[in-house]
């Protein structure tokens, strides 16, 4: 009976350490998007909010992680990125009006959708 607390502090304690891990660590996708948040300028909670109310059908941080793995530089990744980021924007100033906390945001997604729209016009055309 002595062992029963000690062995559920331990299991708390590595429950803990493994959350973080995944949250924060290596194979999270969280590095590549302070990368990207950086490379455009955008604050990482903005980033990060825009990304989490855009993203489709997958977690933001698989997202980021397939893309970061696939070697694309972080001005094509943010070209890939701008359509989820876009729809973050409008999904938050739905919910709670337009922000000025996303203004400089809304200037580094436009130019994103702008240099993504050639190559989805492209891509249409091919297919």
């Amino acid at each position: 009976m002595g062992y029963f607390p000690g062995v559920l502090g331990l299991v708390a304690v590595i429950g803990l350490i493994v959350f973080f891990w995944r949250q924060y660590g290596p194979t999270s996708g969280h590095a590549v998007g302070n990368r990207v948040a950086a490379h455009f300028g955008i604050s990482r909670s903005v980033f990060y909010a825009l990304l989490e109310n855009g993203v489709r059908d997958v977690s933001s941080r698989d997202l980021l992680l397939s893309l970061d793995r696939s070697g694309l530089s972080l001005e094509e990744i943010g070209v890939r990125l701008a359509p989820s980021l876009s729809r973050g924007i409008e999904r938050l100033e739905k919910r709670f009006g337009p922000q000025d906390i996303y203004a400089d945001a809304k200037l580094v997604v436009a130019r994103l959708l702008a240099a993504a729209e050639p190559s989805d016009e492209a891509a249409s055309a091919e297919g």
